[in-house]
């Protein structure tokens, strides 16, 4: 009984990697069942004993992919002692991981249409991680100038300006980049003068020197 119902689990596991190619290359829009069915290498109907519909399917899949992402960035960030370490740590764990599975990119961002309830769980599930990072760095004092209360808005700017920056420096494509070095280091930057944070802290391998240098007087 326990083997068959490995073997049923990695089977639904194997339809959602599929699915996440097929979204990834093609849209949800032309992301048949079909389509996904050939991927995975499974008959047609057999995606309908684990799933009800294609939008059960597509509800399911953001959660799917996107949690594996967020495993990543908590494994990452599991030793940072501080805010500031957390989130530099975050930043290279999020686009590292956005290399090697460039296809959520597409997920996440067409799901707001074609599976919304979806969309905003992972968005709630992404920005509470997020805020509670927050409230560890407010909780020490290494955040100044905001309330508790604040700290989900913040954090909630903050998930825009990764996707942003995401957008403008790092997609080609299919093909997702890491952001250029001084695109990061403008962002930790931003982000250490906005709570109150020592830039420093961002940079501990430059100390210093990662502060703007003063510009030369004419």
């Amino acid at each position: 009984m326990a083997k068959r119902a490995r073997k049923a689990q990695q089977t639904r596991q194997n339809i959602l990697d599929a699915a996440a190619v097929v979204v990834g290359r093609y849209g949800y829009g032309k992301a048949s069942i079909g389509r996904i069915a050939e991927e995975a290498g499974v008959a047609h109907g057999l995606i309908y004993l684990y799933f009800k519909n294609q939008q059960d399917l597509f509800d399911q899949l953001l959660p799917h992919v996107g949690e594996a992402m967020l495993r990543f960035i908590a494994e990452v960030t599991l030793d940072a002692s501080t805010f500031a370490e957390r989130e530099r740590k975050g930043l290279d764990a999020n686009f590292e991981f956005l290399q090697r599975h460039p296809a959520l990119h597409r997920i996440l961002n067409e799901a707001a249409f074609f599976a919304p309830a979806a969309h905003q769980q992972y968005l709630r599930r992404m920005a509470g991680g997020y805020t509670r990072s927050l409230q560890r760095g407010w909780a020490t004092g290494e955040i100044q100038g905001y309330d508790e209360s604040e700290l989900e808005v913040i954090a909630y700017m903050m998930i825009g300006a990764r996707e942003y920056l995401l957008e403008r420096y790092a997609v080609q494509g299919t093909v997702i980049t890491d952001l250029p070095a001084e695109v990061k280091k403008t962002y930790l930057r931003i982000v250490a003068r906005s709570l109150g944070l020592d830039d420093s802290l961002m940079f501990p391998d430059r100390g210093a020197h990662s502060k703007s240098a003063p510009r030369a007087q004419p």
